[in-house]
């Protein structure tokens, strides 16, 4: 029958079973861990021989000779290359990663560790190789490709100069001035288009210098450049002879048809010339005086074309061999053609002059006597004139200005004389005529001489009382000139007009200090002829003095008033002149106060603020001006000037607006600064947000569906999650700031309070996203680990 254990086997069998399975368990952990070293090996000496792999195949072809039989095929493997280092670029990421996994493998000590860390040494110094290696081939590449670029420019070159020497060599000069025009334009473009690719030749000799020796030296480049240069200089040498070709073809035409146009010029005027004879009448000889003062003007111009021809002529004599007896017939027949011309019109014009100055000299000895016949007469009808002072009065008012009236008659007369003998020996057919004429004119002087000295003799003590009757009357019309300047009241309208005006009433008070003397010496002759006498002329004559004395007078307080008139007018305009300045600052000011914009970045704000300070610095250097200007404006006023209301009324709006300025730009600089702080604000929100995205990818991650290394990213998301706890306080703190900010800026209350709620919504949603993930995590990592412990149990 079934006999029952005893109580103590059952536990020690249970103890033994309990024993070997943990014996069990511990040797299949100790299998695990060596089999996931080896793992960890192999895999390391997997992954580093595909790398090798492809770095030795990469070095074979690295190490091709081939750069290309072209340009075309060099840029083609530059292109390849440019891959290869994307490639390289590419490959250098996993590998570092199996190299960082090697080292480990190394620092651990354990399955060969001297094997692993001798592997990564190797790898690391054939990656370094092939790094090099890869440099040296786009070093290559690189000089291969400016060879064929090098070759291929010169081909270039050497094309176009062929080109343009064909060009250069033409023959071809014209048949006329209009086809050699037309050839001179296109041989421009052509010398143009020389000197423009003189930067492309020296850019090929540049290429040259900067090609390595292996290249350098090959025939293509150390013969090709010297070639071409010379190629390049004959190409400049045959264009410039070219041109001197077309431009000598083109002045020989221009000069022939300039002498065409010349010559038939003269032919025209040569005939009218031959045509012309000399009239006796002075109208007619003043008809053809016009005639011939209209034909000197035309005769001028022709001279300076004859002398352009000419000018043409010696240059093409100096550089054009083909046409010299061409161009010496044209020259000499057109300067001999104007030689006769020129003597022919100075014969028929020293004809016409010598008519004219006869028939001039005729009516001139006629207007002369009559002349003198009519100051004759006017001194002896004051022969019935007394020596007592209303007989002197008469008298000066009869010969007034008749002493200048003698000087012009006798200047007039030794004219005449002149005139007479120089017509006389000119012609000597008409010389007793002319002589004749002269000995009239010279007895009616001599008679009109005698008069007035016996006139003068007959005044005998007048002569003094007439003097100073003279004196006055001119004194007087001094007095009324210089009156009726002073007593203009133009207002100068301009700062310019001002000076000038007051520099002109300067000079007329220099003027009346100078007249002082006169004034004086009158007053006292007048009191000295008047004294005691009592008849009409001497009361009148009283009068006039007393009249001169008011005069005077008057004069100086005159000129006093528009001194002082002209002087607040140049005071107001110099008002005005600074006033335009002030207000042209003032209107420059509130432009530059109502076109300033709130930035919307932090270094753009802070610029804004620094700006602005440095403005409203300029604005109190520019309060000083402001202040200058009113205070005139001011005193303008406090003087009574004439425009008083219009001064008053600048200096209100200028200190008003100068006033306005300052408090606007007061309360600008106030919002320019809170928007600096709200850009700050801002700046610190986008960087956290800018964190928690970055955050957030990581957060949504869901790699963890893939049950590898679950334990590993269990671990990873646990510093993540401590790493989001370290940085809350960074949320705080903006909150913080973003609160103290609201409350003493109001007006930024909405902005800062938008972007706090966009803030602490990521945040929430980064939080939530990060337990989710965390649990999850979890939940697959408790799946794998009872997967693992049935899987043992089997």
């Amino acid at each position: 029958g079934y006999q029952p254990c005893e109580p103590a086997a059952v536990r020690e069998r249970v103890a033994t079973l309990e024993l070997r399975y943990r014996e069990l368990a511990e040797l299949a952990g100790q299998r695990r861990v060596r089999l996931e070293e080896s793992r960890r090996l192999w895999k390391f000496f997997w992954d580093t021989g595909e790398e090798e792999a492809w770095m030795r195949e990469q070095e074979r072809l690295l190490s091709s000779e081939d750069v290309g039989r072209d340009l075309t095929s060099s840029l083609r493997l530059l292109s390849q290359h440019d891959a290869f280092r994307g490639e390289l670029s590419g490959r250098a990421g996993p590998l570092e990663q199996a190299l960082a996994r090697g080292r480990e493998l190394a620092a651990e000590g354990r399955l060969g560790a001297a094997e692993v860390a001798e592997r990564v040494r190797e790898m690391e110094g054939r990656w370094q190789a092939l790094a090099e290696l890869a440099a040296e081939r786009e070093r290559r590449l690189r000089e291969a490709a400016g060879f064929f670029q090098f070759q291929a420019e010169a081909a270039d070159a050497e094309a176009w100069l062929e080109d343009a020497l064909r060009l250069a060599s033409s023959p071809e000069l014209g048949h006329d001035e209009y086809s050699t025009r037309s050839l001179a334009r296109q041989h421009r473009e052509v010398q143009e288009e020389v000197r423009s690719h003189r930067p492309a030749i020296d850019a090929l000799h540049e290429q040259a210098r900067t090609l390595p020796p292996v290249f350098a030296d090959v025939p293509d480049v150390a013969g090709r450049l010297p070639a071409l240069e010379r190629r390049y200089q004959e190409l400049a040498a045959r264009a410039e002879r070219r041109r001197q070709e077309l431009q000598d073809a083109l002045s020989l035409y221009t000069m022939r048809s300039e002498a065409d146009a010349c010559g038939l010029w003269v032919g025209e005027k040569e005939q009218w010339l031959h045509a012309m004879h000399v009239p006796d009448k002075l109208e007619d000889l003043e008809v053809v005086q016009q005639r011939f003062e209209t034909l000197e003007p035309e005769m001028n111009n022709l001279a300076s074309r004859v002398a352009a021809v000419n000018r043409i002529a010696d240059q093409l004599l100096a550089t054009d061999q083909r046409n010299q007896d061409s161009i010496r017939a044209t020259r000499e027949q057109l300067n001999a053609r104007w030689e006769r011309f020129r003597a022919l019109a100075d014969q028929k014009k020293e004809a016409l002059t010598s008519a004219l100055n006869i028939q001039n000299y005729h009516l001139e000895c006629n207007e002369t006597t009559s002349w003198m016949r009519e100051k004759t007469k006017v001194i002896e009808s004051t022969q019935g004139l007394g020596n007592d002072l209303a007989g002197v009065m008469a008298l000066q008012r009869k010969l007034s200005g008749m002493e200048r009236d003698l000087e012009a008659i006798q200047g007039k007369v030794r004219d005449l004389r002149a005139e007479a003998e120089k017509l006389a020996a000119e012609h000597p057919e008409q010389a007793p005529a002319i002589l004749d004429r002269l000995s009239a004119i010279e007895a009616v002087w001599d008679e009109l001489c005698r008069s007035l000295r016996r006139r003068e003799e007959s005044l005998g003590e007048a002569s003094k009382l007439q003097g100073f009757l003279r004196d006055l009357a001119a004194f007087q019309a001094w007095l009324s000139r210089t009156q009726t300047a002073v007593a203009s009241e133009d207002v100068p309208a301009t700062l310019v007009e001002a000076e000038r005006l007051l520099s002109q009433h300067e000079s007329i008070r220099k003027e009346i200090t100078h007249y002082g003397d006169d004034y004086r010496s009158t007053r006292a002759v007048g009191r000295e002829v008047t004294q005691g006498q009592t008849d009409a002329q001497h009361v009148f004559l009283h009068q006039r003095l007393e009249a001169l004395d008011t005069g005077w007078e008057e004069l100086g307080r005159m000129w006093e008033n528009r001194h002082h008139l002209l002087s607040q007018a140049f005071a107001f305009q110099l008002f005005l002149r600074d006033s335009k300045q002030v207000e042209g600052v003032l209107s420059t000011q509130e432009y530059a106060l109502s076109h300033t914009e709130m930035p919307g970045t932090l270094p753009g704000a802070e610029a804004s603020v620094k700006k602005h300070e440095d403005f409203m610095a300029t604005m109190e250097a520019n309060g000083e001006r402001v202040q200058g200007l009113v205070a005139t404006g001011r005193k303008l006023v406090a003087e009574g000037s004439l425009h008083a209301d219009k001064v008053q009324e600048t200096v209100d709006s200028v200190e008003s607006r100068h006033r306005r300025n300052r408090e606007t730009a007061q309360e600008l600089l106030g919002r320019l600064r809170d928007n600096w702080e709200l850009q700050r604000f801002l700046q610190d929100g986008q960087e956290l947000t800018l964190w928690i995205d970055e955050k957030m990818l990581t957060a949504q991650d869901v790699s963890y569906e893939e049950a590898r290394n679950l334990h590993t990213k269990w671990q990873k998301h646990q510093a993540f999650a401590a790493e989001l706890a370290a940085n809350k306080g960074w949320l705080e703190k903006m909150e913080k700031e973003g609160q103290q900010l609201a409350s003493a800026k109001p007006e930024l209350g909405t902005v800062v309070t938008e972007k706090l709620a966009a803030l602490r919504g990521l945040w929430d949603e980064l939080e939530t996203t990060t337990r989710t993930k965390a649990r999850r995590l979890f939940d697959a990592n408790r799946a794998e680990l009872c997967a693992q412990s049935c899987a043992a149990l089997r």
